[in-house]
C-alpha cells in the first residue's frame, strides 16, 4: 500500500506541475504579443483572459503546497492520530482524488487519504479526509473560499443573492452548500471564541468605553410532528423571538466615536443571561478594568438593569470608573407617554410640559422634574400612569437619570448605535416578510452579521481556522 500511495502522490504532483508550465507558457505568450486594443470591448475581453489564466496558475499553486504539505511523513502522522481520536475506530482506505474549489472558481485535482470504518462505509461516502480537516478544508472548499461564501451570506440579503454573486465570481454552488459552508463557518468562530482564541492587538487603557445592549424581532421557525407535505417538506409553526445584541465601542476626549477602535458587535438568540455573558468576555478580553470611564447605557428594560451591577463586579470595575445612563431619548418618550395620559390636558399644554422637563433633564435639574411628575400623577390615578411615574422614580433613584453630568464627562447620551446596530444587523438581513429561521441558523448568521457590519471580518475569520490551527498544532 504505501508504495502505491507515494508512486500516486508523485504522479499527481508531476500533473500539477506540467499544468503549471503550461499555464505559465500561456502567460508569457500573452505578455510577448498582446493584442492591439481598440476599444472598451478588445480591454474587458483581454483583461478577462489574463484574469482566468493567472487564477488557474494561482490554483495549481496552491494545489502544489497543498498536495506536498499533505505528503509530509509528520503531517501524515498527525492526519493519521486525527483519524483515531474519535470514539470510532477509523482506518486508512488509501489515496482518492478529491476536487478542490478555490476562489476565482478554479477547480484543482490533489489525492488524500480517505479514512472510514470500513470498505462498505468507504463505498457509501460515510468517512473524511482528516489531512484536509487540518489544512481547514471542509465541503471541499479552501478557507479563502469558505471565507469569502460566509461574508457574501452575511452581507447580501438572501442566500440567493449570494449565490448570484459567487456565480458571477466563478464560483458555482447550490444554496444548500452555500448555507453549509456559511453556518459551519460561524460554529468554528465560535467555539474557537469559547476556547479563549479571541486576540484584539490592542487594549482600551486610558480610554472612554461605551457599551449598550439591546433586542430586536425575528421569526423562528419549528417544524410540527406529522405528515409531511406532497413535495416532502415539513409542516412548520413560527412564532417572533427576541434577539440580543451588543456593541461596545470607545469615544474620544471631546465624546466622539474613536474610529482607531472598530466597534466591537455580536448578538445571540439564547436569551438575557448569555448576552451578558458576551458582553463580559469581550470586555475581560479588552482588559477594561484599564480603562479611565466605561459607561453602559440602553433602553430602560429591566432585563437588562437588573444584570448590570453584577457584571461590574465580576470585571472588578472601581465606582468611580462605571456610569449607567438609560437612553434620553426613551426616556423623553416616556414622558410625551405620560402626558399623553393626562385626559384634561390640552395638545399645548402636553407639549410644553415634556418641553420643560426635557429642558430640565438635559440642565441637571433632576429633583425639579421629579417633583413635577410626582405632581401631575399624585391621588388616585390609573395602572398606566403609575407605571410611568414608577419608571421615572426607579430610574433616578439608580442614578440612570444624571444627563448633565455624563454629558459634562463628554460621554454620549443616546443610544443612537445600538439602534442603528439592531436595524443593520437584524432587519436588514433576518427580518422580512416570509423570512423564517431555525433557531441555530439564526445563531450563525447574527454572528456572521455582527462581525462583518463591525468591520472585524478579518478576526472572525481568524476565529474561524483557529480550530483548525489547534488541531494541527
Amino acid at each position: 500500500m504505501k508504495r502505491t500511495d507515494d508512486s500516486a502522490s508523485v504522479s499527481i504532483i508531476t500533473e500539477i506541475e506540467a499544468n503549471i508550465q503550461e499555464v505559465s507558457k500561456q502567460l508569457e505568450e500573452l505578455g510577448n504579443d498582446p493584442p492591439i486594443l481598440k476599444t472598451a470591448g478588445d480591454v474587458l475581453d483581454w483583461e478577462r483572459e489574463v484574469q482566468g489564466l493567472t487564477d488557474r496558475l494561482r490554483g495549481l499553486i496552491t494545489a502544489r503546497a497543498i498536495q506536498r504539505q499533505i505528503d509530509h511523513p509528520a503531517f501524515k502522522e498527525k492526519a493519521r492520530k486525527l483519524a483515531q481520536s474519535g470514539p470510532k475506530k477509523m482506518r486508512d482506505q488509501g489515496l482518492r482524488r478529491v476536487t478542490l474549489r478555490l476562489t476565482g472558481g478554479q477547480e484543482v485535482v490533489i489525492k488524500a487519504s480517505y479514512f472510514s470504518r470500513n470498505e462498505s462505509t468507504a463505498r457509501r461516502g460515510k468517512g473524511f479526509y482528516p489531512a484536509l480537516l487540518l489544512l481547514g478544508i471542509h465541503h471541499h472548499c479552501t478557507p479563502a473560499l469558505a471565507s469569502d461564501v460566509a461574508q457574501l451570506s452575511a452581507a447580501m440579503g438572501s442566500l440567493e443573492e449570494a449565490q448570484e454573486q459567487l456565480k458571477h465570481q466563478g464560483v458555482k454552488l447550490a444554496v444548500k452548500t452555500i448555507s453549509s459552508i456559511a453556518y459551519q463557518f460561524a460554529e468554528r468562530a465560535r467555539a474557537a471564541q469559547r476556547a479563549g482564541a479571541l486576540e484584539f492587538g490592542s487594549e482600551v487603557a486610558g480610554r472612554r468605553v461605551v457599551i449598550s445592549t439591546d433586542g430586536g424581532r425575528i421569526r423562528i421557525r419549528k417544524d410540527k410532528r406529522g405528515k409531511k407535505t406532497k413535495k416532502g417538506r415539513c409542516r412548520y409553526h413560527t412564532c417572533w423571538r427576541e434577539p440580543k445584541l451588543l456593541i461596545i465601542y470607545m469615544v474620544d476626549e471631546s465624546g466622539r466615536l474613536d474610529r482607531e477602535f472598530a466597534p466591537l458587535i455580536d448578538g445571540t438568540m439564547n436569551g438575557p443571561d448569555v448576552i451578558f455573558a458576551l458582553i463580559r468576555y469581550y470586555l475581560s478580553e479588552l482588559g477594561i478594568t484599564k480603562a479611565d470611564r466605561v459607561l453602559f447605557i440602553a433602553d430602560g428594560a429591566r432585563w437588562i438593569w437588573e444584570r448590570v451591577a453584577a457584571l461590574w463586579q465580576a470585571l472588578g470595575l472601581r465606582p468611580e470608573q462605571c456610569c449607567e445612563l438609560v437612553d434620553f431619548y426613551h426616556v423623553v418618550e416616556h414622558l410625551y407617554k405620560l402626558a399623553g395620559l393626562k385626559r384634561k390636558w390640552t395638545t399645548r399644554k402636553r407639549r410644553q410640559w415634556v418641553k420643560r422637563q426635557r429642558r430640565g433633564l438635559l440642565k441637571g435639574k433632576l429633583k425639579q422634574v421629579l417633583e413635577e411628575i410626582k405632581k401631575c400623577t399624585s391621588g388616585r390615578i390609573g395602572k398606566e400612569l403609575r407605571r410611568e411615574r414608577n419608571y421615572f422614580l426607579r430610574n433616578a433613584q439608580a442614578g440612570r437619570l444624571n444627563y448633565a453630568a455624563v454629558a459634562a464627562k463628554k460621554l454620549p447620551i443616546g443610544s443612537g448605535s445600538m439602534e442603528s446596530t439592531v436595524r443593520r444587523v437584524v432587519n436588514l438581513r433576518l427580518k422580512g416578510a416570509g423570512i423564517f429561521w431555525h433557531e441555530e441558523n439564526a445563531n450563525a448568521m447574527l454572528l456572521l452579521r455582527s462581525y462583518y457590519k463591525a468591520g472585524r471580518w478579518n478576526l472572525l475569520e481568524k476565529l474561524s481556522l483557529t480550530t483548525d490551527l489547534r488541531m494541527a498544532a
